[in-house]
């Protein structure tokens, strides 16, 4: 199942983050270290850095964060 996710629910670009942000779309935050979810909420805002959900920050390149990815542009 965890396959499937990283595949079809992953949010990478900025454009994944900005759809889920104005939709206001639910977002997990998933650590594979622990192997856990670490929180479920709207987007409250991100950079390139961090992704703020609810009142906690967390870092790009630290966590999984799956969710709506934005549809890819057709040739």
């Amino acid at each position: 199942m965890i396959l499937t996710k990283l595949t079809n629910k992953s949010l990478v670009t900025n454009q994944d983050l900005e759809l889920n942000h104005r939709l206001g779309i639910p977002v997990e935050v998933f650590c594979s270290k622990q192997g856990k979810t670490l929180a479920f909420g709207q987007i409250k805002g991100f950079d390139e850095e961090r992704i703020q959900i609810r009142d906690y920050e967390f870092c790009r390149t630290t966590y999984l964060f799956f969710g709506k990815p934005a549809l890819p542009l057709e040739a």
